[in-house]
């Protein structure tokens, strides 16, 4: 199985210890840690996918029923090396099926009964377009929200550990949407309030620098030199969209349909 791959459940303390890593050597890295985990997890897994799903019943059925990958991680799979020919046989597969139903779609009205036929095709197309908008979860996003989940907690469980507390608070923290799922999942954790007051001095900080960037703007102090705050307005539409991408923004926002799937 793929999720074997990526440890997806983990029980052991060992697991837990390699989570924990993760977060050391992300927390590292400018911008929201989770996003950034996020880039490099499906990664990992948009190639294994591309190695085994061509040749895996399973997966083939659950990348049918998804009608391939997202936006972020369809384009992110094209730069995976050697990357054509299993993308190629996977999305014909998408292709002939959804052309399969198209065709039923559009084919020519009987000459008789042809209100009855109307009637049927109106109800034939909402199934269509209701197939569409309960598509299943891209499977990288799904694989990553179930990660997702277990890196939270791992941050949760794991705050007091100084470590894991100072290479927090050195960092850029999450972005908004990773601390309102930090919230939503540790709702009742003994180090919720903890991990929210380090994230609240981030964006704080955030603020500061923003009001001394928009200071700047004007021509009275134009001729200061910029300090930390020359990005951070760029830092600040990261805050509430996340990273950006490797062909866009659209990373984040396709872990947002999770409850839709």
């Amino acid at each position: 199985m793929l999720k074997r791959l990526f440890s997806v459940r983990f029980a052991g303390t060992k697991s837990k210890n390699l989570l924990h890593l993760d977060w050391i050597e992300v927390l590292q890295t400018p911008g929201c840690a989770l996003c950034c985990m996020a880039q490099r997890k499906g990664q990992r897994y948009a190639e294994a996918l591309l190695n085994e799903a061509v040749t895996d019943v399973d997966q083939r059925d659950i990348w049918r029923a998804a009608h391939g990958l997202c936006h972020w991680h369809a384009w992110m799979a094209t730069e995976v090396p050697h990357s054509a020919g299993s993308l190629a046989i996977l999305y014909a597969d998408v292709l002939r099926h959804d052309l399969e139903r198209l065709t039923a779609l559009t084919a020519a009205a009987p000459t008789t009964r042809r209100w009855r036929w109307r009637h049927s095709l109106a109800k034939r197309l909402q199934n269509w377009l209701r197939s569409w908008q309960q598509q299943r979860l891209c499977p990288v996003c799904h694989l990553w929200c179930e990660q997702e989940r277990l890196y939270l907690q791992v941050l949760l469980d794991d705050w007091q550990a100084p470590e894991l507390a100072q290479a927090f608070a050195a960092s850029c923290g999450l972005c908004w949407w990773h601390t309102l799922r930090l919230v939503e999942q540790g709702g009742q954790h003994t180090h919720l309030q903890a991990v929210l007051a380090a994230q609240q001095v981030h964006m704080q900080r955030v603020q500061d620098e923003l009001q001394e960037f928009i200071r700047k703007l004007d021509y009275r102090f134009g001729r200061e030199p910029y300090g930390r705050e020359a990005d951070a307005w760029r830092r600040v539409v990261a805050l509430y969209v996340g990273m950006r991408g490797p062909q866009g923004s659209e990373g984040p926002l396709s872990f947002r349909s999770e409850g839709k799937a």
